[in-house]
């Protein structure tokens, strides 16, 4: 068993409801709008979750729940909040900032030493076997945070001993946490064009959302159910991303670490130094990568067209399993791998790009689309193609 002994103050997430904690109302406010109103959330270290208002108003609505906190305590953390809202000329803007970074639920345990024990925990390979898309909304949709532990305090049970001063080790005593939990629930009309400017922000989108969205986060998540608007405009930065569904938009992704889509459709996904799976490639989408990783799982049966523009890029890829289909690779200094084979296509003098792998419709019983990479100084590969040949 081994043993790192650290001085920590833990900060997580904790799904555990206590009878005993104190709610206070942070904020409550309500608009009324229309069809011309606009709104701009401007977020700052702090978690809010969004679903659809079906009154024609926007609703703000934040609370805390203390549990383990005095009195003193909870005045300072309530100072450290600021939230307003103001409507002016058909706009609505929100401001919500807080001094120190808010999860959805807080948990605080302030120890001398703690000993963090490895009981059987060891990391995962690499595995480039086929998800399909259910699964990838699985995951969307778990917590995933606490693995085969049903809650935080579980995972801390097993994970987190006390040192006591003689050196024997104990587990954390419930009563000795402190624990805060942030309900920030919003609501919007689904006709209502939504800005959305965060920092250290965790955001989450509860419902499918056809609203008009523009967001720019750097660091935090945003996580989705089904965006549908192709006006959607995303600039994601340093943060994860998770969503059920993309159909239409545009969406940049820079040092997305974990990034989860279920499917994509008529999208267009410009990315660097990210890692993104994709449950299922639906109608006319595009990517341009620079130095990311992909998978791309599953092929809709009508999915058309699919072109990839990427440099210094590791694609795995898993052909469509079903139904008829053109593919076309071609770029330079790229290594394939099928199965046990890698193929290395050396770089030209002159740069000039070159088929490395082709495979023509077959013609026979139903035509799902035409795959198109144009990849330079990548990694791609390909599982279970044993009928696709290299170029030689």
């Amino acid at each position: 068993m081994k043993r790192s002994t650290f001085k920590i103050c833990i900060l997580m997430l904790i799904t555990s409801v206590s009878m005993y904690a104190q709610r206070k109302t942070v904020y409550s406010e309500s608009f009324s709008v229309d069809k011309q109103t606009t709104a701009i959330f401007n977020l700052e270290n702090t978690t809010v979750a969004i679903e659809e208002s079906r009154d024609g108003k926007i609703h703000f609505d934040y609370t805390l729940e203390f549990d383990g906190y005095s009195k003193k305590d909870i005045k300072n953390k309530l100072d450290e909040l600021d939230i307003r809202a103001i409507m002016f000329d058909n706009h609505v803007t929100l401001a919500a900032k807080s001094e120190s970074q808010l999860s959805k639920v807080n948990y605080v345990y302030d120890v001398n030493e703690l000993v963090i024990e490895y009981d059987g925990f060891s990391k995962s390979k690499d595995s480039i076997m086929r998800k399909s898309k259910d699964s990838i909304i699985r995951e969307i949709q778990s917590n995933g945070r606490f693995g085969k532990f049903a809650n935080a305090m579980q995972y801390v049970d097993n994970r987190f001993k006390v040192k006591d001063k003689d050196g024997k080790l104990r587990k954390i005593r419930k009563g000795d946490v402190k624990i805060m939990r942030n309900h920030f629930v919003i609501r919007i009309p689904s006709f209502l064009k939504l800005k959305i400017n965060g920092k250290n922000a965790q955001i989450t989108m509860l419902e499918n959302t056809i609203n008009e969205l523009s967001v720019e986060l750097k660091r935090g998540y945003f996580n989705a159910k089904e965006l549908l608007n192709d006006y959607n405009s995303f600039k994601i930065n340093d943060a994860n991303f998770k969503s059920e569904g993309l159909v239409g938009g545009n969406y940049e992704f820079n040092n997305v670490s974990q990034g989860l889509i279920g499917s994509i459709q008529e999208v267009k996904i410009t990315s660097e130094f990210s890692k993104i799976e994709i449950g299922e490639i639906r109608e006319k989408a595009f990517i341009t990568d620079f130095n990311s990783e992909y998978w791309f799982y599953n092929w809709s049966k009508d999915f058309k067209r699919f072109d990839l523009l990427s440099e210094y890029s590791k694609i795995h890829f898993f052909y469509p399993e079903t139904y008829d289909f053109s593919m076309k690779f071609i770029g330079n200094n790229t290594v394939n791998h099928f199965d046990n084979i890698a193929v290395t296509m050396q770089p030209t003098k002159n740069g000039e790009k070159f088929n490395m792998v082709e495979r023509k419709a077959k013609g026979e019983g139903h035509f799902s689309g035409a795959i198109n990479f144009d990849i330079v100084h990548g990694i791609i590969y390909t599982a279970n193609d044993t009928f696709i040949k290299p170029k030689q």
